[in-house]
């Protein structure tokens, strides 16, 4: 026997749990998502060829919340995020393998290691870089070069190993007006590019539905936007230090 889906009431308890733990935390990470895209930092690394902080859409959420994402995505209230969220990630892994692509072509072309490694000379044997070595495995740099090129490295943490070199040498690798045809990469940096594009208009057309439909929950069953604490504090109380004093017995 069927069971009959029940709309359910107001305040209801269930519609704050995809609204707190879902829809809200979604769209902070899909907004920080779209900051790093407008910025040009796809957060791709090396090491894992792949990328950091641009993630499939389960992966934004802790596990223990999953089961409300699942009965969010089952509940005929919400229709139509199932398959927008397959579209993220869909995007997701194409703007990945273009830029896995962008990568494997850099790193196979003997002008870019030359020059990286010329470069690398250079820095290395001027007096004013001795505190600053780069204590680096011999074909690692062009690898972390590759690196900051796909994400617009304009600028590395000082702590960064590689920090002083890129601040000096970075200008001898940015092609972005040849699109990079010096390292015949320039089909593969145009398709990056354009899926970059695909995957911003994907994710601002998701925080669009997500906060409309956050909007709509909210107002239909009368229940706030985020949690409010049990026990605000009264200002009275934040700014009366007299009780931290020590009383005299």
């Amino acid at each position: 026997m069927a069971v009959q889906k029940a709309t359910p009431p107001r305040h209801s308890r269930r519609v704050e749990a995809w609204v707190y733990s879902v829809l809200n935390p979604l769209l902070d990470s899909i907004r920080r998502e779209l900051l790093l895209l407008g910025r040009g930092d796809l957060t791709w690394r090396a090491y894992s060829k792949g990328f950091e902080y641009i993630k499939p859409i389960k992966e934004y959420f802790d596990p223990s919340q999953l089961p409300n994402l699942e009965d969010f995505l089952a509940d005929p209230l919400n229709p139509g995020f199932a398959s927008e969220f397959a579209a993220h990630d869909r995007a997701v892994d194409e703007t990945s393998s273009r830029a896995r692509q962008f990568y494997d072509g850099l790193i196979n072309t003997v002008l870019f290691r030359r020059q990286v490694e010329e470069a690398a000379r250079k820095y290395q044997a001027d007096p004013r870089n001795a505190l600053k070595p780069l204590n680096l495995g011999k074909d690692d740099l062009p690898h972390y070069v590759a690196e900051y090129l796909i994400n617009k490295t304009e600028e590395l943490p000082g702590y960064y190993v590689t920090h002083g070199f890129w601040k000096e040498k970075k200008d001898q690798f940015l092609h972005p007006a040849d699109e990079f045809e010096a390292y015949k990469q320039r089909n593969s940096f145009r398709a990056l590019q354009r899926q970059v594009t695909k995957l911003r208009s994907t994710s601002e057309n998701l925080v669009e539905h997500l906060e409309r439909h956050r909007r709509d929950l909210c107002t239909k069953f009368d229940i706030p936007a985020a949690p409010i604490p049990s026990n605000p504090p009264r200002e009275r109380d934040r700014d009366d230090v007299s009780s931290y004093i020590p009383r005299r017995a």
